[in-house]
């Protein structure tokens, strides 16, 4: 071997006309040369053998960005050079570093059976440069002494952007204790840092060369970018002979930021991590059980107790036993008195409708202080009925053809992470992640299950009530219509909010949030037309203009996250107020009230006439109550349009959900209040929902707020908000707040599917409209 490399010395010498100077040095000692384009240093570093890598140090170099010192390091079967300035690319930059300590990668899969000669083989290190002045340098090759990762210890170091390192784990060694109590197959790495200079961090197979440089680290493995918190779930399938953990640190920060900074002379990164062993097999399957035990439990107890509460307080629907009941009333049918009405018989369902609608005296709505819901429900119960059930058709239809591509969409996003290993894809709680097969976050996915199964039982419980009720002889004189396919289309809008967001917990980021919130925003809105329908069958907004209104508010929502600067909130605050105002009229005038070019002569004629009766007639609402909700209700939209305007903040998508759901609770808080008021009995029961509702809604409102991810920055800056898991060893406050919401939802539809029931055989002349 030293006769072989003297061989070679000598050839390259005399070639190049290079003075060759050879020296033996040892470990852990630090030695300084001067080199020029005349002379070569070739150095061997020789110590007792030990079973860990090499690290060489080079520093106090004087080298030129034009002529640079060359470092060439040999070892048996392995070659590695680099060059002094090292350039380190960034979007800022080009930044230099004049010193530079690199680990050399040694066969780690054979270093159990190293034989003597290879024991007292010792690395070389050549040095040299193309420069004709003299450049200086010191050097020093010491062990990496911490390289072998141990379950569950912390490792503490630092680098900078021309000192990486990394580490080796072993499943096999590691794997020391009962599958019962971990998952030692599977293993989480944690990353901890003081400070927020940016870094990669990279999962490696265990084979040479290691990739440790800024511009190859994100060409093998896993990898992602950290500032103060990071993790990566590790499985062994994908690395059998164990893998190394490298730390690369760069040379800005606009990775992890988003913003582009200056460079900063000094960047030196404090990290602490670990590796720790996953889950076992046996926590996943207690989950999942206790997932849908309680389900189960849920079901059994809610099914049980609503039954006996129906049953108890069951009064027939129908118009026998009203007349049995209250003999004085009057059947009101086109038949006549008494006569029965068949529900399958034919007409001209256009013709009809317009004949009811013209009959509606509009005067009445506009100027008549008290209005009852016999004056704003007379077209036919068919009629009704087939228009509640369209805004179910277009939810399926919506549903069907939204859904579809969302899961083929983030089917593929799955297998672009699983092929490139670039984790910064998806924002995940890494310190709660737990994988099956190729899903990466199983937790998040399962945990939707909530919305789907309440959902189902919401469709169940519409169904029999349904059933219950559907003597269209009674339905046109007492209680509230009930419009079942509004209660359908919210049954199957909480299925499609478990479907869709599992499907964007398969790989969430800032591109799909909206898959997350798309059916938020249908349940928020199909629970105020319900309530709005209630006192206003009538005039009622169709199926149409709400999922045209929908589809507007997920466009405005898709613009938002994905250009949402400040000439944007500008035009969203001017449509907003607009809209609001446009929709404060037609509710005050209750559909009479058109925006057209008559609209200005027709306003100046109501003044006109109200102050002919008297100038305070002109500041006094005919309807008060009406008045005072739509004040207030512009006063909190306003706030809140102007709040946006000011902050503008990035996640546009959430501040268009929290106005739909401060309109939704303001107006159910208005409902509620009115009824109170004018002497109208709620239920015990739907006391109890709405207790059990606003209780799951604050609790969820801790978990929500305590997140575990944001996708509105950085994927580095996101996981600053990772935490490990709070339930079961398998949810975190994410997977609490799915359960929560759902519960939540669940309860809130029930109070609107019971809130008006003390109504059910009240005659609707005396039913108040507000």
């Amino acid at each position: 071997m030293k006769l072989k490399l003297y061989t070679l010395v000598f050839v390259i010498s005399f070639c190049s006309c290079l003075d060759v100077v050879i020296k033996k040095l040892n470990y852990n000692e630090n030695y300084a040369y001067e080199v020029n384009r005349t002379v070569e240093y070739i150095l061997q570093f020789s110590s007792a053998y030990h079973n860990f890598p090499s690290r060489v140090t080079i520093d106090n170099v004087t080298a030129s960005i034009k002529e640079p010192l060359m470092v060439v390091t040999r070892q048996p079967d392995q070659l590695l050079s680099w060059q002094i300035p090292l350039q380190v690319e960034s979007d800022s930059g080009i930044k230099l570093y004049q010193k530079t300590s690199r680990t050399l990668c040694k066969n780690i899969l054979e270093s159990s059976s190293v034989t003597q000669q290879e024991k007292e083989y010792v690395p070389i290190v050549a040095v040299s440069t193309a420069s004709e002045k003299n450049v200086s340098f010191s050097i020093n090759v010491e062990y990496q002494r911490e390289f072998y990762i141990e379950l569950s210890k912390d490792y503490e170091f630092t680098i900078t952007p021309s000192e990486p390192r990394y580490f080796f784990y072993n499943f096999s060694v590691n794997i020391t204790r009962s599958e019962e109590e971990s998952n030692y197959h599977t293993v989480i790495l944690e990353v901890e840092s003081t400070d927020q200079v940016c870094m990669t961090v990279s999962i490696q197979n265990a084979s040479c060369p290691v990739l440790d440089l800024n511009q190859d680290i994100t060409y093998r493995g896993f990898y992602e970018t950290v500032n103060t918190r990071g993790g990566i779930t590790i499985p062994k399938f994908k690395f059998p002979s164990g893998f190394y953990v490298v730390f690369v640190a760069k040379a800005d920060d606009t990775d992890c930021t988003g913003k582009i900074g200056m460079v900063e002379p000094d960047r030196v990164k404090n990290i602490v991590f670990r590796i720790k062993p996953s889950i076992s097999y046996n926590d996943y399957i207690n989950a999942v059980i206790a997932t849908l035990s309680g389900i189960g439990l849920f079901y059994l107890l809610f099914g049980l107790g609503f039954t006996y509460c129906s049953f108890k307080d069951f009064i027939p629907r129908n118009m026998q036993y009203a007349l049995e009941f209250n003999p004085e009333s009057v059947p009101t049918t086109p038949s006549g008195p008494g006569e029965e009405v068949d529900d399958n018989a034919s007409f001209n369902e256009t013709e009809y409708d317009t004949i009811s609608e013209e009959s509606i005296d509009k005067q009445n709505r506009l100027h008549k202080s008290e209005l009852y819901l016999s004056d704003l429900a007379k077209k036919d119960p068919r009629i009704l009925k087939r228009k509640s059930y369209l805004y179910l058709y277009n939810v399926l239809t919506i549903a069907l053809f939204y859904g579809l591509p969302v899961v083929q969409l983030v089917i593929t996003y799955q297998r672009v992470l699983n092929e490139t290993g670039e984790q910064d894809l998806c924002y995940y709680n890494f310190l709660c992640a737990h994988p099956v097969g190729v899903i990466s976050d199983f937790n998040h996915v399962f945990s939707n299950i909530g919305y789907i199964l309440l959902g189902v039982l919401f469709l169940w419980i519409t169904y029999r009530r349904a059933i219950l009720h559907s003597d269209l002889n009674f339905d046109r004189q007492y209680g509230i219509p009930q419009h079942y396919g509004l209660f359908y289309s919210m049954g199957v809008a909480l299925i499609m909010e478990g479907v869709l967001s599992g499907s964007y917990h398969i790989c969430p980021n800032h591109s799909n949030f909206q898959f997350d919130s798309s059916f938020m925003y249908v349940m928020a809105v199909l629970c105020m037309v319900k309530l709005y329908q209630n006192r206003h069958p009538d005039i009622n907004a169709t199926a149409y203009s709400t999922f045209g209104v929908l589809a507007l508010a997920i466009l405005l929502g898709m613009i938002g996250i994905l250009n949402g600067n400040v000439y944007f909130w500008i035009f969203f605050t001017i449509v907003y107020i607009l809209a609001c105002l446009l929709l404060s009229l037609q509710i005050y005038f209750m559909g009479c009230w058109k925006c057209d070019r008559g609209a200005p002569i027709r306003v100046y004629r109501s003044i006109r006439t109200d102050l002919q009766l008297g100038p305070l007639n002109v500041l006094k609402p005919v309807h008060k109550a009406r008045m005072v909700l739509l004040i207030i209700g512009n006063i909190c939209n306003w706030t809140l349009a102007g709040w946006g305007l000011y902050d503008h903040q990035k996640d546009f998508a959430l501040f268009l959900l929290a106005v739909f759901m401060a309109n939704t609770l303001l107006y159910f808080f208005f409902y509620i209040v009115m009824k109170l008021i004018h002497g109208e009995k709620i239920k015990y029961v739907t006391w109890f929902f709405l207790f059990c509702a606003i209780s799951c809604a604050l609790a969820s409102m801790y978990f929500f707020l305590h997140k575990s991810i944001s996708w509105a920055k950085t994927p580095a800056e996101s996981r600053q908000y990772n935490q490990e898991c709070k339930l079961l060893r398998f949810y975190d406050f994410h997977d609490i707040w799915h359960f929560l919401s759902a519960v939540g939802m669940f309860f809130t539809f029930m109070v609107l599917l019971t809130l008006d029931d003390d109504l059910s055989h009240k005659d609707r002349a005396v039913i108040p409209v507000f």
